[in-house]
């Protein structure tokens, strides 16, 4: 049982509270009123999939038939068109209102079949049937559909290349992924929506609608691959809109099935796939201004408690040091921007999650920041600050004053930073992600609590975007694949010699090096070390001695490469003899040298 508040403590709660709402009342949520968006435009054209008397009895609800018996659609359903795609037979035949809705809908055109492929969004949906037979004595019949090429149903019913919209009503969900397609309603399994709800929202999708483009893509430093190789897949893995693919080895985000929901940027350890609204430095900007204005009012211990903007969170619900800010959704913003709030004063970070039916959190995003949060707080302990700092937190009532009294010790305290200092003491113009989480880690490891046992290094996941790379030197030909796939540049050629060397800072640990070895002579360690001299600056992996050219004295190939090859062409035919001297010749002399022997001996390349 919590101990009852003294007076000071009382007195505390009401200064942050006050200083609080003075807070959020001053500043502005950031907001990138320059977003470029996408179009969407959709003319009510609907498709029903399901049971033969699901779609039927759906379809009425969108009927109206007047006083001399003529059917239509109702003029305010938003539909100027109903389609079927009966799926299944009928489930309840003992509905009585079945009867009635046989014959409502007689005049909708109808395809019986099985869904083979449904894709698009609000405006652009295709769906690919197998046709199938509706006469049950030609059951023999159906097996020869098999054969029969899928059909593309929308050209099919209503003579168009698409439809607008689709009610799902069958017993699977033809689209599985968490966050669906702009115009997609599913009803029933695991669905919170009800049938009235979706046929009350349908006028909602007419028209010509934007949003915004969320998410921008550079892909000169995206590590997902290189060179036919696969490496980082983070933000494939995360999507729950299934709106990333990797087409031709580059990531690709289909904006019109994008939702917003930031997992992607949060996922990339390099920053190839940016959110833009808002954009990470207004962010970064925000919450610096927001905390020195809390502080300035006199408010102590901030704790900044995320949320999506679509949940209701008023500030009488939290404890009076609980500050709320809203995200398109809790995953838009990542490690980089956490460690910048706890560097401006932060004392502990929320996630709020939700499960309600206004707003449910996708389980990808939640497992998403559960393991990044892990990550976060390992990397806070391992500094000597407390190992709860980062959490996600379900339900809102546990939030309260009563219940968090007990958790405030679970925060840390680091001294802020001017407002300016980010911005113009370390970097000429905007960090890029993995300066700005590096640069805020380095802060913090800075000004730790003293006393506080500390860690050289920690050992992470497999997953982390953290760790060294190790190299074989009796396997190594320091033939540069590994560097010149590298897409951070942790890894690079020497300039002096022919050498590897690694910026552990940089490397995201995306393997593409460890897949181009030809040599298999490449490890990797996920791992974080404090070390900053040796995190943060190049080291050599493998060294050799410059081989010299015989003829004109340049060098041009690691000693070590050049033995290799005199050791395994030394039988062949080709460089017999006095030949096998041209291995140590640079690539011009060798080709000059080649020539002086045919020269000299015109039949000689015939011995080959």
């Amino acid at each position: 049982m919590t101990a009852p508040f003294t007076e000071q403590q009382r007195q505390q709660h009401r200064q942050n509270h006050q200083a609080r709402i003075s807070a959020l009342g001053a500043l502005s949520r950031p907001q990138n009123l320059a977003a470029p968006s996408v179009s969407y435009e959709a003319g009510g054209h609907l498709l029903i999939i399901g049971a033969d008397d699901l779609t039927r009895l759906a379809a009425c609800e969108l009927l109206t038939q007047s006083e001399t018996g003529v059917i239509s659609i109702k003029a305010d359903s938003g539909v100027q068109s109903i389609s079927l795609l009966i799926t299944d037979a009928v489930q309840n035949p003992g509905n009585e209102a079945l009867e009635q809705a046989l014959t409502k809908t007689e005049m909708l055109p109808v395809a019986y079949g099985k869904l083979n492929e449904l894709n698009g969004y609000l405006g652009e949906f295709q769906a690919w049937i197998k046709p199938t037979s509706t006469d049950s004595a030609n059951t023999l019949n159906r097996a020869s559909t098999d054969s029969i090429d899928a059909m593309d149903l929308a050209p099919a019913l209503i003579h168009r290349s698409h439809f607008d919209l689709v009610l799902d009503l069958g017993r699977e969900p033809a689209l599985s992924q968490e966050l669906s397609p702009p115009g997609y309603f599913t009803v029933g399994n695991d669905s919170h929506l009800s049938l009235s709800a979706v046929l009350a929202e349908l006028p909602n999708y007419d028209g010509e609608f934007e949003k915004p483009l969320y998410f921008r893509i550079n892909n000169d430093i995206c590590a997902h691959a290189g060179r036919g190789k696969t490496g980082c897949t983070r933000c494939l893995d995360v999507c729950p809109a299934d709106a990333i693919s990797s087409i031709n080895s580059q990531i690709e985000v289909d904006s019109y099935l994008c939702h917003g929901a930031g997992s992607c940027s949060t996922a990339c350890p390099t920053g190839a796939i940016s959110y833009g609204m808002p954009k990470a430095e207004m962010m970064a900007d925000y919450l610096t201004r927001l905390l020195a204005h809390y502080r300035e009012q006199g408010g102590e211990q901030p704790v900044i408690m995320f949320h999506a903007d679509e949940q209701e969170v008023t500030t009488d619900q939290l404890a009076s040091n609980i500050i709320p800010v809203a995200l398109e959704e809790i995953a838009t913003v990542g490690m980089e921007l956490w460690m910048h709030a706890f560097n401006e004063g932060v004392s502990r970070i929320i996630f709020l999650t939700s499960d309600s039916d206004e707003h449910r959190t996708p389980i990808s995003l939640i497992q998403l920041l559960e393991r990044e949060t892990k990550l976060g707080n390992q990397i806070l302990a391992a500094m000597g600050y407390g190992n709860n700092s980062l959490s996600l937190c379900g339900e809102i009532t546990g939030l309260t004053e009563e219940k968090q009294a007990a958790t405030e010790a679970n925060g840390i305290q680091v001294a802020s930073a001017p407002a300016t200092a980010y911005q113009t003491e370390t970097f000429a113009e905007a960090p890029s992600k993995r300066q700005r989480l590096i640069h805020n880690i380095n802060r913090l490891q800075q000004m730790a609590p003293a006393g506080s046992e500390k860690a050289e290094q920690i050992l992470m996941p497999a997953s982390a975007p953290f760790g060294q790379v190790s190299i074989d030197s009796d396997a190594c030909t320091l033939c540069f694949s590994c560097a010149n796939i590298c897409p951070t540049n942790a890894l690079q050629t020497g300039k002096e010699a022919p050498a590897i060397l690694l910026t552990e800072m940089d490397c995201v640990q995306c393997g593409l090096c460890e897949s181009a070895c030809p040599e298999n002579a490449i490890s990797r360690e996920q791992r974080f070390i404090f070390n900053t001299d040796l995190r943060d600056n190049p080291r050599t992996l493998h060294k050799d001695e410059a081989f010299c050219c015989l003829d004109c004295g340049k060098p041009f190939a690691p000693t070590s490469t050049v033995n290799k090859m005199k050791e395994k062409l030394k039988g062949h035919a080709m460089f017999a003899g006095e030949a096998l001297r041209r291995l140590e010749l640079c690539e011009d002399c060798r080709v000059k040298d080649i020539y002086r022997g045919l020269a000299a001996d015109p039949q000689a390349q015939l011995n080959l």
